[in-house]
């Protein structure tokens, strides 16, 4: 018998998936060491001490959203019946020969479709593609692991049948997102990453409909406050979009585009930013609003049922889509410094609520109770 853990999303560009799946890989083999596990890796990634903690890496070629995760597979691995396999991705595939475990971050691609993929070219292949996966997760897997109540509240809607499968596991924080232990040194390290000595708001995550950041643009527009500038920092970018926005509002030396950065250089960003916003339409979780708290960064976000969960009253919440909503909460956070303090010290204290440790714990304890069911 094994655990085979679908892995592929480790690697070098950061997601929020990859988050979650390294939390839990690192986790498993110190809270059950009796439980053999392999994970499912690309030709690429590398994995320290892997063997040490009992993991053995199988490679596999195929990307982790591609057709051969959806049609074929069994012929990524030789999986038994004995074997039980998680698909930490939302989808699962057909041929599984083996009782299987997904996790379902939201079920943004059944309820939003063309925020997910804006091209309406390639927008039928995927959304047939995640529409057969998600689906056939909620209906074939013996468990369906989700990271909030809003979002199994969502799937329980769209498939009534997943009650009594759901379990809720959170995601966390890692220990490195914390207060600066230097907030000079910080603040002169995020200057030298940003190439200036100005305050800024800082927007998080990849650049899709969904999470709104044309929203953030147009609100800072409008808002214009005085000697502050916008770094978005963006894992996936779609062109030109947001930056042309960004011109034609008079914005160009005052909005700050930033691709991948290092870690160290990513929490210097965060610790010294006025304060976070992040304006999504829809969210599973929204790990950059917990991130953002747990470094004392003050968060403006978007009321609605995940990030509203994830931060309680630790926020500032504006209406989605709404700009002049935004715009007004970016005046206040700016201009209200005990508006700004109290959202630091709430965030940080709901910040340790979530627990990685505990998440991977109710993960095992969904392992254990399947693998029950199997013997």
């Amino acid at each position: 018998m094994c655990l085979v853990i679908d892995a592929r999303y480790l690697g070098p560009r950061s997601s929020g998936i990859g988050t979650y799946i390294k939390a839990l890989v690192c986790r498993l083999p110190v809270l059950a060491p009796d439980l053999p596990i392999r994970l499912w890796v690309d030709r690429e990634t590398s994995f320290p001490g892997a063997a040490e903690r009992g993991i053995h890496l199988h490679r596999v070629a195929p990307v982790a959203n591609s057709l051969m995760t959806l049609a074929g597979p069994w012929a990524l691995d030789r999986l038994t019946a004995r074997d039980l396999f998680h698909a930490p991705a939302n989808i699962l595939g057909y041929g599984m020969p083996c009782p299987s475990i997904v996790t379902v971050h939201d079920v943004m691609w059944l309820e939003r479709p063309a925020d997910c993929q804006p091209s309406p070219w390639l927008r039928p292949i995927s959304q047939t593609y995640y529409h057969i996966g998600i689906r056939r997760a909620l209906r074939r897997a013996r468990r369906i692991l989700t990271v909030s109540n809003a979002s199994a509240r969502a799937i329980q809607q769209i498939e009534p049948s997943v009650d009594g499968k759901i379990v809720v596991t959170h995601n966390a924080h890692e220990a490195h997102f914390q207060l600066p232990l230097c907030p000079c040194g910080a603040r002169t390290k995020a200057a030298r990453i940003l190439g200036f000595e100005n305050d800024y708001l800082l927007v998080v995550g990849q650049d899709q409909p969904t999470k709104g950041h044309e929203i953030a643009i147009r609100a800072f527009a409008r808002a214009r406050p005085y000697g502050i500038h916008l770094v978005l920092i963006q894992r996936l970018s779609r062109g030109n979009r947001l930056f042309n926005l960004a011109f034609e509002l008079g914005l160009r030396d005052r909005v700050r585009f930033v691709s991948e950065i290092k870690l160290d250089e990513f929490l210097a960003v965060v610790q010294s930013a006025r304060a976070l916003l992040h304006p999504s339409y829809a969210e599973g979780f929204g790990l950059p609003v917990l991130e953002a708290a747990a470094c004392g960064c003050p968060v403006v976000a978007s009321a609605i049922p995940a990030l509203n969960e994830v931060l309680e009253d630790a926020a500032l919440y504006a209406p989605a889509g709404n700009i002049s909503a935004w715009s007004d909460a970016i005046e206040r956070v700016i201009s209200d410094a005990s508006l700004a303090e109290s959202l630091k010290l709430k965030g940080l204290e709901r910040a340790c609520w979530f627990s990685w440790d505990r998440t991977a714990r109710a993960t095992l304890n969904a392992y254990r109770e399947v693998l029950a069911e199997m013997s």
